[in-house]
């Protein structure tokens, strides 16, 4: 018997993104074609003067972001279930991305995203438009809790998901806290409270990445097919040297982002009514 051919850890730093993007070829183009769309309609909506023009690209920015959230969304999800990764680093086929936990992940992406982008309407439009999406808002919230209940079951039936989790708890914590977080939002739209409402929602968007994380660690990506092909973290990180070099190089450029952003966001954080700057 022939010895099974192991990849150089130094090699293995190099293959996560080659095993990663064709592992997950339709979902990850999905999401970036989304996401350009999204961007190209924001800057050329204020460009047309005709009316049915600028509701054309709306459209496209509608469009473009449900793509980018379902993207997302089944990436996630697919990475939760594990991938057909062989010790070669290669990945046979994309029928892994065709499952009923990928599609269901997907759309409770795409709940949480519209949950989200109605919850900052609230804080961003005029008081007027912002009763109307807080209503909204508050009717979204159903719906995304039983696209995540339905992931959750589609999760739990998964025997993908069940092989690939290392730890577990995580992924049955994540419904719960979904729950709590979509349940706040809610609470805090009735009480015309958008600030909290939009920090309730930011968290949800955030905890699925964290879950599946937590989930799969020490690996970032598990093998179906073969256990000793797993990408680990170690594996998939950067050499000493090259994190040594960022983290020195983070130091005086993470405070420097950081404050921009919240820059950024203190400018901007008024409500289009004419009074308030706005980007576009």
């Amino acid at each position: 018997m022939s010895p099974r051919w192991t990849p150089h850890p130094d090699i293995r730093r190099g293959l996560s993104e080659g095993e990663l993007l064709p592992g997950f070829y339709p979902v990850v183009v999905a999401a970036l074609v989304g996401v350009i769309a999204v961007t190209a309609g924001v800057q050329l909506r204020g460009r047309p003067a005709a009316a049915s023009a600028r509701a054309g690209w709306d459209s496209v920015v509608v469009a473009g972001s449900l793509l980018a959230a379902l993207g997302w969304g089944a990436l996630l999800a697919g990475l939760l279930q594990g991938v057909p990764l062989t010790a070669a680093g290669q990945v046979a086929g994309v029928g892994h991305v065709v499952t009923p936990f990928v599609a269901a992940g997907g759309l409770a992406m795409a709940a949480l995203v519209a949950v989200h982008g109605a919850t900052f309407l609230t804080l961003r439009l005029p008081t007027a438009d912002a009763a109307v999406l807080g209503r909204t808002a508050r009717r979204l919230v159903p719906v995304a809790l039983a696209a995540v209940a339905l992931a959750a079951v589609a999760g739990a039936l998964s025997a993908g998901v069940r092989a690939a989790a290392q730890r577990p708890m995580f992924a049955v914590l994540l419904p719960f806290a979904l729950f709590a977080a979509l349940l706040a939002a809610r609470a805090a739209l009735a009480r015309r409270r958008p600030g909290l409402a939009f920090a309730a929602t930011g968290a949800a968007l955030a905890l699925p990445v964290a879950a599946v994380g937590a989930t799969l660690w020490p690996y970032a990506l598990v093998s179906t097919v073969d256990p000793g092909a797993s990408l680990a973290v170690a594996d998939a990180a950067a050499s000493r040297p090259t994190l040594s070099l960022l983290g020195w190089l983070t130091v005086p450029l993470l405070p420097a982002l950081l404050g921009f952003q919240a820059m950024c966001w203190w400018v901007f954080r008024g409500r289009t009514d004419g009074r308030a700057p706005v980007y576009w």
